[in-house]
């Protein structure tokens, strides 16, 4: 979106035009409007935490492939930011793992097992590649062994933010829905940052 704003429980983010129309002039991006728009879950979930925390915040919301063209994105975010006098933050929203009969992925059984090897071998790979700060990796890693359904977004996150100087990668969290409400299928989730 490059003009209007997002409603949040706690008042609406301004879409920052300035950045939002120079990267919409560079990629080729679908233009959306607060008419006409797809609705996201990832983003809607994020916004309150964003309006909450930093109320006078303005937002630039995309969303990318996963491709290496969505690095480059990425990038010239950090740089027109840059070059703009702004002091971002950038957030890149996956869920890890959808693993069980709901989502046609049940390749290592069900219970208990299939939950330790969703935490212990594959959300473990593709959260390893993240903290590596390797972009194209984390694309690689999620496309072949279906461990991130929105790697596009993680890995132009990461390059952005080795693009603001990033240089360590640190994990905070990591649960799956199974640790809520044990069942058949489940999703897993961690919580990365990274900082200079």
């Amino acid at each position: 979106m490059p003009a209007g704003a997002c409603q949040t429980p706690f008042g609406d983010i301004e879409i920052h035009t300035e950045l939002a129309q120079k990267l919409a002039a560079d990629f080729p991006f679908q233009i959306e409007t607060v008419d006409n728009y797809t609705p996201d879950n990832t983003i809607e979930l994020q916004l309150p935490f964003i309006k909450y925390f930093f109320p006078d915040a303005q937002l630039v919301p995309m969303g990318v492939p996963p491709a290496a063209s969505s690095l480059e994105i990425g990038r010239k975010t950090a740089t027109y930011a840059r070059e703009l006098g702004l002091k971002i933050k950038v957030i890149g929203s996956t869920d890890l793992t959808h693993y069980g009969m709901n989502y046609g992925f049940t390749g290592h059984g069900s219970g208990t097992s299939a939950v330790e090897w969703v935490r212990e071998a594959n959300d473990r790979r593709v959260i390893e590649t993240m903290l590596g700060m390797n972009p194209e990796s984390v694309i690689e890693e999620a496309l072949s062994s279906q461990n991130a359904c929105c790697s596009g977004a993680a890995a132009t996150a990461i390059a952005a933010a080795k693009q603001l100087g990033a240089a360590r990668a640190h994990q905070l969290a990591y649960a799956s829905s199974y640790d809520k409400h044990p069942g058949d299928s489940f999703v897993g989730y961690a919580g990365i940052v990274f900082e200079t």
